[in-house]
């Protein structure tokens, strides 16, 4: 038993409380079961689409379209109250992306285009939201 050898002598030093097994963690949630352990933001993600008014949206079956080319000269410009809307919602979703790997390509895509974001890329970021709205209960 090294972890109670572990706690026994971090004890001796700090002021520690046993809490029990982890089930949330900085918006991870912690799901153990046979098998091992699922990591979820579920939550996460769930306030994320409420916040975007997203929540009753059509699901789509991938984060972007193949054919999807974004430029920095596609789409209108923004303004400034949709811009920092945008920086706000692709900032949630780079936090997502540590347990649902199956976006960060399309995440990082978007990303590139924080500068000066438009509507092209926008509309990116709602379709980025309408697949996670299908798969929130997927993870790690």
């Amino acid at each position: 038993m090294a972890v109670q050898r572990l706690l026994h002598q971090l004890r001796d030093d700090f002021a520690l409380k046993d809490l029990g097994s982890l089930h949330y963690l900085l918006g991870i949630e912690v799901l153990a079961d046979s098998e091992g352990l699922l990591l979820t933001q579920s939550k996460y993600a769930k306030e994320l689409i409420q916040k975007s008014g997203l929540a009753n949206c059509k699901v789509v079956p991938t984060p972007m379209t193949l054919s999807e080319k974004l430029t920095t000269a596609g789409g209108d410009t923004l303004d400034d109250a949709t811009s920092t809307r945008y920086r706000s919602i692709v900032g949630g979703l780079q936090y997502l992306t540590l347990t649902r790997p199956d976006i960060a390509f399309a995440v990082n895509k978007v990303c590139q285009f924080l500068h000066s974001p438009t509507s092209d890329h926008f509309t990116v970021v709602k379709r980025i939201q309408r697949y996670i709205s299908g798969t929130i209960d997927f993870g790690l």
